[in-house]
């Protein structure tokens, strides 16, 4: 995979000193973008959020031409015209951060329906209000979720409140009314926002115990756009493509 970084496109590995945050603790941040073939989506909502995380902690970085840059990556990689998956790496450095960027293939799966186990781990921290790299907990519980035959795993708060998917934002409906997680133990969802825009989605707090009152959940994320979740645990739902498909307009273009 030819990348971005250091001012320069190239095949080798990113290089990281031994000392430095990002190899020592893995911090720091990233954002994940869709791009359709023709158009790199909401790149500025995902530009957005990792400065304001690389600003909440007081990290120095450097910017590019993101467009101009994401457009050489992907001509390199031959997926000019394809869908792909782009990233903005922001690894910490002892002095700062600047940006790895890179592209690979994507297969969005537009009519997948997404079975979700319940995660028994709990991971509590303001930390993950922000998309960081030191990103551990979320991959042990999502590779944990798939190798039992499950697409996601559902994550609970200490007194099991749902909070999120490892991979994406939650809504569920019933009576026609709209609610998400009220939490500030999860990631701002940019698919959210823009969900949001079409729908009327009241934050609201999720006891695991009330899932089975709800007909209709769904997984939002800025690579897969809004889809159906049929079960979370032993809790089943409805798939309601309908909604989906209005929000998958406006996410993946």
């Amino acid at each position: 995979m030819i990348h971005y970084h250091n001012n320069g496109y190239t095949l080798e590995p990113v290089r990281l000193e031994p000392t430095a945050p990002a190899f020592r603790y893995g911090a720091g941040f990233f954002e994940t973008i869709y791009y359709n073939g023709s158009e790199v989506r909401h790149l500025d909502r995902h530009l957005d959020r990792i400065f304001h995380s690389l600003r909440a902690f007081d990290v120095e970085y450097e910017t590019v031409d993101f467009e101009e840059v994401i457009g050489q990556v992907l001509n390199r990689n031959g997926l000019v015209g394809q869908t792909a998956r782009v990233t903005v790496f922001y690894p910490m450095e002892d002095a700062g951060a600047s940006p790895v960027i890179t592209a690979a293939p994507h297969d969005p799966k537009p009519y997948k329906a997404y079975r979700l186990c319940v995660c028994e781990d709990r991971h509590i921290s303001t930390l993950s209000a922000h998309k960081t790299t030191n990103y551990m907990f979320f991959h042990l519980a999502l590779r944990r979720a798939t190798s039992r035959g499950f697409d996601d795993a559902a994550l609970f708060d200490l007194d099991d409140n749902l909070l999120e998917a490892t991979t994406g934002a939650l809504v569920l409906k019933k009576e026609g009314t709209f609610v998400t997680v009220d939490s500030p133990h999860i990631l701002p969802s940019t698919t959210l926002e823009l969900a949001r825009k079409e729908f009327d989605i009241l934050p609201v707090r999720l006891p695991l115990e009330d899932l089975p009152s709800f007909r209709h959940a769904y997984i939002l994320n800025s690579v897969i756009g809004m889809r159906p979740i049929v079960a979370i645990g032993e809790t089943a739902f409805i798939p309601d493509d309908e909604t989906c498909s209005v929000v998958m307009e406006k996410v993946l273009g």
